[in-house]
């Protein structure tokens, strides 16, 4: 299974061992830290992210054709497939050539079924609110802090007083 903090150690890795060589340029010693630091992103970006022992007969196969008697194949990517959106392809080239249908797309993932999102939301303690927040509370702190960020990257010049 992909492990994401080995992709983040790596990558961090990689920029560290960056600088350090723009900075002081030293031969190929140096450069061998980064490339074998890449070398392990590529690893770790194709490898899946799911337990490969877990049974997947229920799962579309990566660049299978949509069905709906078939889960997306969202439970099945590398790390890789995931960032690029690729599995999407035979989805989106059914979607240009005619009108989609219910039996046009996968099922649902494991993680979204409404069943088991309501056993989870039902286990937590405490008042509606507090498990709304519990249960929503990263997608929330996440989204803040994007458009947080969003927001400062994006305004605008004021003009300069005189």
């Amino acid at each position: 299974m992909a492990s994401l903090s080995l992709l983040f150690l790596f990558a961090s890795i990689v920029l560290s061992e960056a600088a350090i060589i723009l900075s002081n340029p030293g031969g190929p010693v140096l450069a061998l830290g980064p490339l074998l630091a890449l070398a392990g992103i590529v690893v770790i970006l194709n490898m899946p992210l799911r337990d490969p022992d877990l049974p997947n007969d229920d799962i579309s196969p990566v660049y299978g054709p949509p069905t709906v008697k078939l889960r997306t194949p969202e439970d099945n990517l590398t790390p890789f497939q995931y960032m690029t959106v690729s599995w999407m392809g035979p989805l989106i080239q059914k979607g240009i050539t005619r009108k989609m249908d219910d039996e046009d797309v996968w099922d649902l993932g494991w993680e979204f079924k409404h069943a088991r999102l309501h056993e989870a939301f039902r286990k937590l303690e405490g008042s509606v609110t507090r498990r709304v927040f519990v249960a929503n509370g990263m997608d929330a702190f996440r989204t803040t802090s994007i458009n947080l960020l969003r927001l400062c990257a994006s305004k605008p010049d004021l003009p300069s007083s005189p």
